[in-house]
């Protein structure tokens, strides 16, 4: 397959990726939100995880001329197809998001046009509401508003839902793709090292809408701190960050884990 990565006679403003792996009745819903999207000028990748559950025929089958299909293996790793899909992006900007997830339609008007405002700002998220079935559980998850000094947040934690980040497509030329490696959190790594470079803004209004599964409980979470502390770890000679910092932050991450291990306990203790 041809690569598009550097096909600057086409720029678009946006590539959209969307990794996907048999969701096809989820992914209607995320792909319909993503072409009402006020901004128009992008491109739609959706990277798919060899789905059979007739993922491709519904793809395949839309009439939009910016979408793009494509099957890759990814071996239960996701940012293999991200990756797939960063390389295969011919948009100024790289926005992601997961095959459940929801934008609201100025999404990535409102992104692009801060970003063409601050050209020195790499990195654009918002916040999230998440929602479960058809009850609102929270107009916003993510509790930070953060002015600067994004590094040292994200050291206690990542606070950016990946649906929502719009990011430089130069910041990969620059940086490099995101890690592959399984044990830690692909995304949070990422952030982490664009955050040491460049200067990171947020929109201070919930734009995309994060549906929660049962899999989203503590036990999940649990993981996913100690991929979080597995992550901090792994970029700290990378990104010289101090031993006084780290451990800070690493004990704030391992007491976010010790809480979430006893919720699991009550939680199984009331079963």
């Amino acid at each position: 397959m041809t690569n598009r990565f550097d096909l600057d006679s086409k720029v678009l403003s946006v590539s959209v990726i969307v990794t996907t792996f048999n969701r096809v009745n989820l992914l209607r819903k995320t792909l319909d939100a993503i072409l009402c999207q006020t901004l128009t000028d992008f491109e739609l990748l959706v990277i798919d995880n060899m789905s059979e559950d007739g993922t491709r025929e519904y793809v395949t089958g839309l009439a939009d001329s910016r979408i793009h299909y494509f099957r890759n293996p990814n071996n239960g790793v996701i940012a293999v197809n991200r990756n797939y899909g960063i390389r295969n992006a011919c948009g100024r900007f790289v926005a992601f998001c997961d095959d459940d997830d929801l934008w609201l339609p100025d999404k990535l008007e409102r992104q692009v046009s801060l970003l063409d405002s601050y050209p020195d700002v790499a990195l654009c998220y918002t916040h999230a509401e998440a929602f479960l079935g058809s009850t609102v559980v929270t107009t916003r998850m993510n509790r930070r508003n953060v002015r600067q000094r994004h590094f040292y947040q994200l050291l206690r934690g990542n606070f950016f839902p990946n649906s929502s980040v719009v990011i430089r497509r130069a910041v990969f030329e620059e940086l490099g793709l995101l890690t592959e490696d399984a044990t830690l959190r692909e995304d949070y790594e990422m952030w982490l090292r664009i955050a040491r470079r460049y200067r990171l803004m947020g929109v201070d209004d919930s734009l995309i809408r994060y549906r929660m599964h049962p899999g989203n409980a503590a036990g999940n979470r649990a993981t996913e701190t100690l991929r979080a502390i597995r992550t901090v770890r792994s970029v700290v000679n990378e990104l010289k960050i101090p031993r006084f910092l780290l451990w800070t932050n690493i004990g704030f991450q391992c007491a976010k884990y010790l809480f979430y291990r006893c919720r699991m306990r009550l939680a199984a203790g009331r079963a």
